[in-house]
Formats: C-alpha cells, structure tokens, sequence
C-alpha cells in the first residue's frame, strides 16, 4: 500500500505555467528544509519581525533544518478535517524556491481558507511570490470550492502586501501583534470568490481525489 492511499492529501499538486507546488516526499523535503535553513528574510531589514514563520534562522544547521522539519511534520500530526494546515514546497523552471501554505478550520462550513508563503532569500524579488499565490488560489476556489480566500503581512512587509492588493485582495482590519519584543501592526486582507481574477488557462489541479477532499473537509464536484 502507497502513503498515498492512506493519507491522500500527499498526492496533491497544482501546476501552472509559471509554477509547481506539490507536497515533497522524503528527498525534497530535505532540499526544502536546507532552503529554510539558508535564511528568507533579508538580513540588512530590521522593520521586518522574523517571526512566526522563520523561528528557524536562529539557528546553526543542522537545528536549523530540524525545527523546520518539526514545523512541517507538526501540521500532518495534527491534521483533522476540522482544522488543517497544507504546506506545498514550489518548483519554477524545476528549482525548488519556497513554500506555499494553505490551511482551514471548519471548511465543510465556512468555505474560508488562508494562505502563507515563504521564498528563499536568493529567489526573492523575481515575481515567484505572486505566481505561487495564483497557484494556491486556483487550488482554493477552483479545487476545493473556497469562498474566500484570508492572508495577512506585517505593516513592513511591502512586497508580500503588494502582491496581495495586486491580485484583488481587499483590506480586512489590522490586528496588533507582539513580535520580537515589540509592537507590530499585522494587516489582514481578504479575497472573495466574485473578486477572483484567476484564469485557468495551462492550470491543472492533480490528486484532487475523494479521499483527499475527505481530508479537507472540501465538498465533491
């Protein structure tokens, strides 16, 4: 018997023309967490909190890989159809440049998922960032149903809030956050399904079984 067959969701991948995600298997997985490890944030930016995302760059590898690796492992341990969390590593061109994440509570209810993301700090800057938010968003509303679609960035964090506001989000309030000893502004923003400017052209959602559906609580088409 296959791990897929047992826990459907691993079989899951969406490919675009600008991007792969996929959920890594084992070899990945160890690519993904030496890019972890190698840093996402640009050193030089003080205004920007490292947290929650990067609590592993405090660290020297090999710890550094694995607090990574116990992130990711952590949201498989505590999957239910109720409350999960989805972390698709990224591939463009076949190089392996970040991580996209989309997770729900209560979706067979509230149809309402949000989503993540980091990049590796050498792929930055290069458009990946809105490609892989495209990518996810057409799993979301085309694959599983969604209705609206949450994010949310630090105040300081202009370039993840520049894609959002380019790919239709509206302003959802701010919630004022402590990170790193001090106080943050995190904005919130949010993506209704009429407000949806995806195209489906070269999209293709693969994996999508029942089984996986189940898993996230998503209805049958």
């Amino acid at each position: 018997m296959e791990l897929v067959e047992i826990w459907p969701v691993v079989g899951l991948q969406v490919q675009t023309p600008d991007v792969e995600l996929f959920v890594p298997g084992e070899g990945t997985l160890v690519e993904v967490a030496r890019l972890a490890a190698a840093g996402i944030y640009d050193p030089q930016n003080y205004y920007l909190p490292r947290t929650p995302v990067g609590g592993w760059e405090d660290f020297e590898s090999p710890e550094a890989e694995r607090r990574f690796l116990r992130y990711y492992w952590a949201a498989f341990a505590d999957w239910r159809p109720e409350r999960w969390n989805l972390m698709l590593a990224a591939k463009v061109g076949g190089v392996l440049v970040g991580v996209q994440e989309i997770g729900a509570q209560d979706f067979a209810v509230t149809r309402v998922v949000s989503t993540g993301s980091w990049i590796g700090r050498a792929y930055q800057r290069a458009g990946h960032g809105k490609a892989m938010r495209r990518a996810v968003l057409h799993l979301a509303f085309a694959g599983l149903g969604a209705e609206r679609a949450d994010t949310a960035a630090w105040a300081s964090n202009e370039p993840s809030l520049a894609v959002s506001a380019a790919l239709g989000y509206q302003p959802n309030g701010t919630t004022t956050r402590a990170a790193e000893g001090r106080r943050v502004d995190q904005i919130n923003l949010t993506l209704r399904r009429a407000d949806w400017r995806g195209s489906s052209d070269g999209c293709s959602i693969t994996g999508l079984s029942p089984g996986a559906r189940a898993m996230l609580g998503a209805p049958m088409p």
